[in-house]
C-alpha cells in the first residue's frame, strides 16, 4: 500500500503548478466497498489524465478494501463522519485548499453532510453529490422529512442520480429540484474475464466446486437491502426440483451469522459457501452458472451490469434502477422482491433451459456494452465536470 495513505505525498504535491487540469476530489465515509464506493473508485482512476487530476479522500478501511490502487494514487486517508469532527474537518479543508480542488465529488447523503458544508467554506467553485438510490434505511419521521438533503442540495451545484428512478425519488420524496439534477447510470468494465484454467481450478478447487453442479451467485454486501434471506428460502425447493447446486454467497456484512443459522435451520449446510469479500469476485462470478439479485431496493445496481459483461443471465427483482438494467423475458427474469416462491420459478426455469440462459446472457451483454459501459459512464461525468466548472468559470468573469 502506498505511503500515501497517511496523507497526501510530497512526490506529487508539487504537480499542481499544472493549471489546465481539473482538479476532482472524489469524497466517501463509508468504510465498506460497496457500489458507491465502486463508482468513486472508478472515477478516481478512470478519468483522463491528459484533462483532469484526481483525487480520493476516504477512511482507511476503505482504502485497505480497495487494495491495489494507480500508481501516483492521490489519497487522503481520512475518517470524516460529520462536519463536528474539527480536527478532520481542520485536515480537510486544508486539504481542499492546499491542492486548490477545482470538483468536490460526495457519494451519498451522509458522505455530503459531512463534506459538502466544509468545501463550502473552503471555497470550493463546484460541489457535486450523487444520490446512488432510494433510502429505505431512513424510517423516522424526522429523517423522511429530508429538511438536511434540501439544504445540502442547495449547497450544490448538481445531484446526480444513477437512475431514473433515483431522481424520481429525489423530486417526488426529496422535494428537489429537478433543475439541478442530472442523470449519469453507472457503468463497469465490459472487458471479457480472461481467466486461465489453471486459476479457474484452483478457485473450484478452494470452493469446493464440483463440475456439473450447477452454480449460483449471489454478490453483495450481507445486508437486510439485499435479500439474501428469501434467496436461502427459496434454495431447498429449487434443490428438490433440479438436484444438487451450490450457491455462493459473495460478500460480508452484519447479517453474516444470522445467514448461516438460517442455511443450517434450512438444511443447506453444504450446498451455501459464504466466500466473505474477495477481491477476485470477477472471477468467481465466471464460475457461475447463473447470478440472482434478490434485493428489497437498488438504485442502479452494478452486479447484473457485471454478470452481462460476462454473458450471465440474471435473476432480480423488479425493483427501482434494476428495471432499467434488466429486460424481463430478454435480458433476465425479473420477479417480485420478499417472494421466494417466484424467485425459486424463476431461478429453477433457468436452471432447466441453459439454451434460454444462454440467450438471455447474450442478449444482456450486447445491452449493457451499448448503455451501460464503463467508457460511458466516466465519458458523461467527464462532460459533466468540464460544463460545471465553465459554467462557474463565465460567472465568475461576469463579476
Amino acid at each position: 500500500m502506498p505511503s500515501s495513505l497517511t496523507g497526501l505525498t510530497p512526490a506529487w504535491r508539487s504537480e499542481v503548478q499544472d493549471n489546465d487540469l481539473i482538479r476532482v476530489a472524489q469524497f466517501c465515509n463509508g468504510k465498506v466497498r460497496a457500489g458507491a464506493e465502486e463508482v468513486a473508485f472508478e472515477l478516481f482512476r478512470g478519468l483522463t489524465p491528459e484533462r483532469f487530476r484526481t483525487y480520493l479522500v476516504c477512511p482507511p478501511p476503505l482504502l485497505e478494501a480497495f487494495g491495489e490502487l494507480p500508481r501516483n494514487g492521490r489519497v487522503l486517508s481520512l475518517d470524516l463522519q460529520n462536519p463536528w469532527q474539527w480536527p478532520q474537518n481542520r485536515q480537510f479543508v486544508n486539504f481542499l485548499k492546499r491542492e486548490r480542488i477545482d470538483i468536490l465529488h460526495a457519494h451519498m447523503t451522509r458522505a455530503a453532510l459531512a463534506s459538502v458544508p466544509l468545501a463550502r467554506w473552503a471555497g470550493v467553485p463546484v460541489v457535486v453529490q450523487t444520490s446512488h438510490g432510494r433510502e429505505a434505511w431512513r424510517r423516522s419521521w424526522p429523517s423522511r422529512q429530508f429538511w438536511i438533503d434540501r439544504r445540502i442540495a442547495a449547497w450544490t451545484d448538481v445531484t446526480i442520480a444513477v437512475s431514473e428512478s433515483t431522481r424520481s425519488y429525489l423530486v417526488a420524496e426529496k422535494k428537489l429540484d429537478p433543475g439541478k439534477i442530472v442523470v449519469i447510470p453507472n457503468g463497469r468494465s465490459m472487458a471479457e474475464c480472461q481467466m486461465e484454467p489453471a486459476t479457474a481450478a484452483r478457485l473450484r478447487a478452494e470452493l469446493g466446486l464440483v463440475r456439473g453442479r450447477v452454480v449460483l451467485g449471489v454478490f453483495g454486501r450481507l445486508e437486510e437491502q439485499k435479500g439474501h434471506k428469501f434467496f436461502l428460502e427459496a434454495l431447498p425447493t429449487i434443490s428438490g426440483r433440479v438436484g444438487t447446486i451450490t450457491a455462493l454467497l459473495v460478500g460480508n456484512g452484519s447479517l453474516r451469522s444470522a445467514l448461516e443459522r438460517q442455511t443450517e435451520d434450512l438444511g443447506l449446510k453444504g450446498k451455501v459457501i459464504f466466500t466473505g469479500h474477495r477481491y477476485d469476485a470477477r472471477h468467481l462470478m465466471a464460475l457461475c452458472d447463473l447470478i440472482v439479485l434478490p434485493s428489497l431496493y437498488e438504485g442502479m445496481p452494478l452486479v447484473p451490469i457485471e454478470a452481462a459483461a460476462l454473458g450471465k443471465a440474471v435473476v432480480a427483482t423488479s425493483v427501482d434502477g434494476t428495471l432499467e438494467v434488466i429486460k424481463d423475458g430478454v435480458t433476465g427474469l425479473l420477479v417480485p422482491p420478499r417472494d421466494p416462491a417466484r424467485l425459486c420459478e424463476a431461478i429453477t426455469r433457468l436452471i432447466l433451459d441453459p439454451n434460454f440462459r444462454d440467450a438471455l446472457g447474450k442478449n444482456a451483454r450486447v445491452h449493457a456494452a451499448a448503455i451501460f459501459s464503463q467508457e460511458r459512464h466516466l465519458r458523461d461525468s467527464a462532460s459533466c465536470y468540464e460544463r460545471l466548472r465553465d459554467q462557474r468559470s463565465v460567472r465568475r468573469s461576469r463579476r
